[in-house]
């Protein structure tokens, strides 16, 4: 063992050779927190006092009183590592009767990291630099905290760094802005009442972005971003009172404007398949007053609350996002709610998606656009009286009770009857929803015929639907989006419609449709469900693969299944954008996973043929879907065109090209099989 005496030398001499050789660092040299220089006006140049020593206030002391941007390191020797527990092994703790000095006054980066760099990585379980029992400040602008463990941080600064921290350490923007929080591991990130911050690619409990009344929000922060490296895991946060209720969010916005929250994965295990936290009620909480947010891209799941005795055991809480105050100019777009990370609807809460139902509450001009919204206990989308909700392009499925449900005044759910003129009252207006009379396959895509009644001379945008069931009420749901059309009543508020879209739909599917009061964004509930005829063959292998959109891409056939008829066209939708494709045709079924290195299924279990002429090759465009019409006697094998002869069975299949971003690669759809007479 290394006398005490000689190790101070030592610690004296490599503070004197720091300062010395760096002059803008500062080395700390021991846990203990005395300090020996004047606590006032005490400078890098006064270091190390009399004991040969360099305390973390001692380090702030002098930071804070010499000009310039320093550093300050750390150089614990392992003979002060751990503490009063077997919890403290490996770690630089450090403790003090009140931490008053630990705040940066003046800009600085204070590097956890460097400890690290001295010691090795002595702490299995994070950074090895911890305060006890009291926060750490940054108090001033342009600043850098880096590398510790479970130690508070408040940043009440400008443009400040906060990176590579661990612990669960909890977090606070205070006033201030412009800073970043990066590859931390957290408890909560508080932003209050401070502007133009960034929060990316950290573990967390939860976020809470708060402002201050109508006059004072929280302004222009993000949470998350479009890169992989942004992306937050926010696994929620939760508490059981007295009484056995749990409640809490992952993420919570109260009195913000100008807020996105991109890509982040919400109430969920890091790998997506489990829930983060089984006392969190509510994935994301708008409360107060909010405008202009925009929540995209972010997988919101396994929000479901676990209740507890004497009141609640064993009682289920759970809303994956909760409007409860004024709202305004809100955007909730293409996120999955409900789906784990390998798409299936394993991790749905009780409720999706809630808009409340006070009437002093404004919630206007929020609209849900392209989300997934599927296994939820109850219902999908729920809006209550006096609220106003658009939703456009959803796939809502696989909800235990209806996909959408507007409340009326009276409260009650389940399916509304439409009635004369749309006078009702309740969420949405209680707005009709169309009545389908006719639902075909053809070679051109779905045809399908209705009508609306609703207010006199208004224009109305209908979402047409594909679901492979129907509910049990016989409305909806809406598990496939298969395109839009803007129709304007009459005088007596009667529209019919008759429209074509250009879409792939499996045999047997059902047809639903919601209508929207354009002028308002007030969306119907699903309508009645319509089967859809004119569909030949039978879906298999499926679903596939997804692709760069999130999707499983989809064929179908229509025409007839009579060889003779030479009448048969393929179908595909649901695929990325922009990209080439051939049809594919067999006459033995099986699976080949990962073919030639693709990400999908050949659904083939012998040799097949390509679709491959240049008139044949398809692109996917705008719209994702691609269609051939078959030369029945020009079927491609591997080494001729033989024709399709009555009783043979052939199996046909799409592949395609994708791109991640930053390479190429292919996939498939599902398949279809015909057999022909």
């Amino acid at each position: 063992m290394i006398p005490l005496v000689r190790t101070s030398r030592a610690l004296a001499l490599l503070s004197a050779l720091t300062v010395a050789a760096q002059a803008q660092t500062v080395t700390v040299t021991t846990t203990q927190d005395v300090i020996d220089i004047n606590s006032f006006t005490g400078t890098i140049a006064d270091l190390p006092g009399p004991d040969g020593l360099v305390s973390l206030s001692e380090a702030m002391i002098a930071t804070n009183n010499t000009p310039g941007h320093q550093t300050v390191a750390f150089a614990i020797p392992p003979a002060q590592l751990g503490w009063i527990s077997p919890a403290y092994d490996g770690i630089a703790v450090f403790h003090s009767s009140g931490g008053f000095y630990w705040r940066a006054n003046d800009e600085v980066t204070i590097d956890g990291t460097t400890q690290t760099a001295f010691a090795g990585d002595t702490n299995p379980n994070g950074a090895e630099i911890q305060l006890y029992g009291n926060s750490f400040y940054l108090n001033d602008s342009n600043s850098t905290l880096k590398g510790f463990h479970a130690t508070p941080v408040q940043s009440g600064g400008m443009n400040n760094l906060i990176t590579e921290n661990t612990g669960g350490m909890n977090l606070t923007l205070f006033a201030g802005g412009g800073s970043t929080v990066v590859a931390n591991e957290c408890g909560t990130i508080k932003i209050d009442r401070s502007n133009d911050n960034v929060i990316i690619g950290n573990v967390a409990s939860r976020v809470r972005v708060l402002g201050f009344g109508a006059t004072s929000p929280a302004t222009n922060n993000r949470i998350g971003g479009p890169l992989a490296s942004d992306r937050n895991v926010i696994l929620g946060f939760g508490t059981i009172n007295s009484e056995g209720l749990p409640s809490g969010a992952a993420i919570q916005i109260f009195d913000a404007t100008d807020t996105l929250i991109e890509n982040n994965s919400i109430g969920t295990t890091a790998d997506g398949m489990a829930q983060g936290n089984m006392a969190c009620s509510i994935g994301i909480s708008f409360e107060s007053e909010n405008h202009d947010i925009t929540v995209r891209n972010n997988r919101i799941a396994g929000i479901k609350a676990l209740g507890h005795g004497p009141h609640y055991p064993g009682a289920l809480f759970g809303w994956a996002v909760y409007f409860w105050g004024t709202s305004t100019g809100i955007l909730i777009e293409n996120n999955t709610i409900g789906l784990d990370a390998n798409g299936a609807p394993t991790l749905g809460s009780v409720w999706g998606v809630n808009v409340d139902n006070f009437a002093f509450y404004n919630i206007q001009d929020v609209e849900l656009r392209g989300n997934t919204i599927a296994g939820h206990i109850l219902t999908g989308v729920r809006v209550a009286p006096h609220a106003t909700l658009r939703l456009s392009g959803n796939a809502i499925y696989d909800n235990g009770s209806l996909g959408i449900d507007l409340i009326p005044t009276a409260f009650t759910n389940g399916v509304s009857a439409n009635d004369p003129l749309d006078a009702d009252a309740g969420g949405n207006g209680m707005q009709n929803f169309p009545v389908l009379s006719s639902a075909s396959m053809e070679s051109a895509g779905l045809h399908v015929m209705g009508g609306l009644d609703s207010i006199p001379n208004e224009n109305f945008v209908l979402d047409f639907f594909a679901s492979s069931t129907c509910d049990a009420s016989g409305f909806g749901q809406g598990e496939l989006f298969l395109g839009s059309t803007v129709v304007t009543t009459d005088g007596s508020g009667h529209v019919a419609f008759d429209v074509t879209l250009p879409a792939a739909v499996p045999a047997g599917w059902q047809a639903t449709a919601t209508a929207t009061l354009d002028s308002t964004g007030a969306t119907s509930e699903f309508s009645a469900c319509q089967a859809i005829d004119g569909t030949i063959g039978t879906n298999y292998c499926g679903p596939a693969a997804l692709n760069t959109r999130g999707l499983s891409g989809r064929i179908a056939a229509v025409g007839s299944p009579l060889a003779s008829a030479n009448d048969v066209t393929l179908l595909a939708d649901s695929l990325p954008f922009n990209q080439f494709g051939i049809f594919l045709a067999s006459s033995v079924p099986g699976t080949v996973q990962n073919p030639g290195g693709s990400v999908g299924t050949l659904c083939f279990g012998g040799s097949f043929g390509r679709y491959n002429q240049t008139s044949q090759i398809f692109f996917t465009g705008a719209t994702g879907q691609a269609s051939l019409s078959l030369d029945l006697n020009q079927t491609p094998t591997p080494t001729q065109t033989v024709p399709i002869q009555a009783g043979e069975t052939w199996y046909f299949q799409a592949w395609h090209r994708d791109h991640t971003g930053t390479q190429s690669i292919s996939n498939f759809t599902d398949a279809v099989e015909i057999p022909f007479q």
